[in-house]
Order: structure tokens, then C-alpha cells, then sequence
């Protein structure tokens, strides 16, 4: 039992050893800083001196009451003005010479008026043919019912002066009939080709 105490006594006599040791490592390493910190302290009061020195060098230099008074009333102004900016704006106008606007008007006036020209042309053209065609009817004396048929057709004309619109409805009559006509020629085909090929 002596033995068990005397190891412990032993092991606690080694541990607390160490740690006291480890304590004077860490006390010498703070005595090496406050050491140096002496010589930190001399930097520090060159310092104080250096910047009481400055602001004794200011207090010197300091400007005329006026000027910043002057400079302080500017800069509110400059930071008014910035505040309210304008806005730029680009506006981009165009502009076609009058000109070039007189040129164009004055060619789609001359367009117009050639295709004027170009129409009353061809309108001349068919009454001319036309009226070609009528005066040969007239020369040819051999058929006499035709020319009492002309004759006939000359004086209705002049009594009933609404006869083109008579004309054009009874024209208009035709066409539709015979295209009713073609219609009716076209389904015939088509049942024709449908009973042929329903008989195959």
C-alpha cells in the first residue's frame, strides 16, 4: 500500500512539475513582451509628438473665414443642381427635303397622267374597231334584211337612250346561262364517269 502511495505521490510530483515548468516558459515569453513593449512606448510618445505637431502645423494654415464661406455656399448650390439634373434627351428629326416631295408628287402625277393617255388609247382603239366594223355592215348591200335590221336597231337606240343598260342586263342574262350551261355539261361528264366506273 506504501508503494501505491509513493507512485502516486510520484506521479503527482512529476505532472505538477511539468505544468510549473510550462508556467515559466509562458511567464519569460511575457516579460520578452512587456520588454519589447518598452520600446513600443518610445515610438508611441514620437508619434503624440509628431501629430501635436501637425495640428499645430494646421492651426497655422487654417483658411480666411470667407473663402470657405464662399466655398461652402458654391458646393450647396453645385449639390442642388445635381440633384435636380435635367434629362437629356436625343430627339432625332428627319427631314426630307421639300424637293424630294415636289419630285415625287410630280411623278405620280405624270404616272397618272400617262395612264390616262393609255387607257383613253385603247378606249379610242375599240371605237374605232368598232365603228369599222359597223360601216362595212352598212356597205355591204347584198344582204338588205341585215341593213333594214341596222336601221331598225339605229332608231331604237334613239328613242330609248337607257338601251346599253337593257344590253349589258341582257348580256349578263347570257353569261350566266351558259356558264349554268357548262355546269350542267361538267356534272353530266362527271356522273357519266361515275356510273362507268360504278359498273366496273
Amino acid at each position: 500500500m506504501n508503494e501505491q502511495i509513493n507512485d502516486t505521490q510520484t506521479i503527482f510530483m512529476e505532472v505538477t512539475s511539468k505544468k510549473v515548468e510550462t508556467h515559466d516558459q509562458k511567464i519569460a515569453a511575457i516579460e520578452e513582451k512587456v520588454k519589447d513593449s518598452n520600446g513600443s512606448a518610445e515610438l508611441i510618445g514620437k508619434l503624440l509628438t509628431a501629430v501635436e505637431q501637425l495640428h499645430s502645423d494646421v492651426k497655422s494654415i487654417l483658411l480666411p473665414v470667407e473663402t470657405i464661406q464662399d466655398f461652402s455656399s458654391r458646393l450647396s448650390s453645385v449639390t442642388a443642381l445635381l440633384k435636380s439634373s435635367t434629362l437629356n434627351k436625343v430627339l432625332h428629326h428627319h427631314h426630307v427635303p421639300k424637293l424630294t416631295w415636289i419630285s415625287a408628287g410630280l411623278f405620280v402625277a405624270f404616272s397618272l397622267v400617262c395612264s390616262g393617255w393609255f387607257v383613253t388609247s385603247s378606249k379610242l382603239n375599240s371605237f374605232i374597231i368598232n365603228d369599222t366594223k359597223y360601216r362595212w355592215l352598212r356597205l355591204d348591200t347584198s344582204q338588205r334584211s341585215l341593213q333594214v335590221y341596222l336601221d331598225r336597231v339605229d332608231s331604237l337606240y334613239s328613242q330609248s337612250p337607257d338601251m346599253r343598260e337593257k344590253l349589258i342586263e341582257a348580256e349578263e342574262h347570257y353569261r350566266f346561262n351558259f356558264e349554268r350551261l357548262q355546269k350542267a355539261e361538267r356534272l353530266k361528264a362527271e356522273a357519266k364517269q361515275l356510273e362507268d366506273a360504278a359498273r366496273k
